[in-house]
């Protein structure tokens, strides 16, 4: 009888794991994006079709995830290399408050358009329920690859080669 009950609390504890790290998640899995409207930080108002570039990296983030600011050096790397063939970086905060999601922009140094989520981007971009969660978007707003978690990096050069017709660096 132990061992089913510690079965059971192991496979509970599987499950909530994955709904967790983002295995479960998401109302839809969006293939376009749409146009959505929102808050910069800094108190200006701005959308997604002033802001994307030949390729967009969409990129959901917060300043209490652990795995969101781990991976900026990465991200702020890959942003670099590819800005002159045409990427551009959208961040949409799940911040609570818009002041909370401006200080992790300044402490951070990150330099792209950080938008404060509304009900009407998170449609737009199917309700992940989790973060981090990076789409990169064509130019014509078609959905090439989501990571869920930390992005892979090796994986989203190849997609920005493919897309911005660059050789791999």
């Amino acid at each position: 009888m132990l061992n089913k009950i510690k079965n059971a609390v192991f496979c509970l504890f599987v499950a909530m794991s994955l709904v967790g790290c983002g295995q479960v998640g998401f109302q839809t899995v969006p293939t376009k994006i749409g146009d959505f409207t929102g808050n910069t930080v800094e108190g200006d108002v701005s959308s997604y079709s002033k802001e994307k570039g030949a390729a967009t990296l969409i990129v959901v983030s917060a300043s209490w995830c652990g795995a969101c600011n781990s991976e900026l050096p990465a991200l702020k790397k890959l942003a670099a290399d590819y800005k002159d063939a045409g990427l551009k970086v959208l961040v949409v905060n799940e911040d609570d408050d818009i002041e909370t999601a401006a200080r992790y922009k300044r402490s951070r140094s990150i330099e792209w358009t950080m938008l404060h989520w509304n009900y009407e981007m998170m449609n737009k971009l199917g309700n992940p329920g989790v973060i981090p969660v990076h789409y990169l978007v064509d130019a014509q707003d078609s959905v090439q690859r989501v990571d869920v978690g930390v992005f892979n990096d090796s994986k989203m050069r190849h997609e920005l080669d493919r897309l911005l017709a660059r050789p791999k660096s």
